[in-house]
C-alpha cells in the first residue's frame, strides 16, 4: 500500500508541474529508472531517494505514509524555495519578521 501511495503522490505532483519522468529524475538527481519504478509501484527506494524526491517536489513523507494531501500552493512553494537558499540565521530572521507582520495584520482587523 505504501508503494502505491508513494507512486501516486510522485506521479500526481510530477504531472501537476508538467514534468516528464526524465526531467524529474534530472532535477532530483536520481535515475530515470528509479522514478519509473516508484510510479509503477516497483522496488523499494532508498531513504536518500525518498528524501531527494520529497524535497524537490515539496511532498511531505509523513503525508504519503498517512495518505494525506498536503502539497503547498504555488505561493508557499516560492516562499520555501527562497528560504531554502538562506543560511539558518537568515531563516530565523525571516520567521521573526513574518510573525511580526502577521501580528500587525491581526491588529488591523
Amino acid at each position: 500500500m505504501v508503494k502505491k501511495l508513494l507512486g501516486d503522490a510522485v506521479r500526481e505532483e510530477r504531472l501537476r508541474r508538467n514534468l516528464s519522468q526524465n526531467i524529474l529524475a534530472e532535477q532530483a538527481k536520481i535515475s530515470l529508472r528509479t522514478v519509473s519504478d516508484i510510479e509503477n509501484y516497483i522496488g523499494n527506494p532508498q531513504l536518500e531517494t525518498l528524501y531527494a524526491l520529497a524535497t524537490y517536489l515539496h511532498i511531505s513523507i509523513d503525508a504519503i505514509f498517512s495518505n494525506q494531501k498536503t502539497n503547498p500552493d504555488s505561493t508557499m512553494q516560492q516562499i520555501m524555495a527562497e528560504l531554502n537558499s538562506c543560511p539558518e540565521e537568515q531563516k530565523q530572521l525571516a520567521l521573526s519578521t513574518l510573525r511580526g507582520l502577521l501580528d500587525g495584520f491581526k491588529n488591523l482587523s
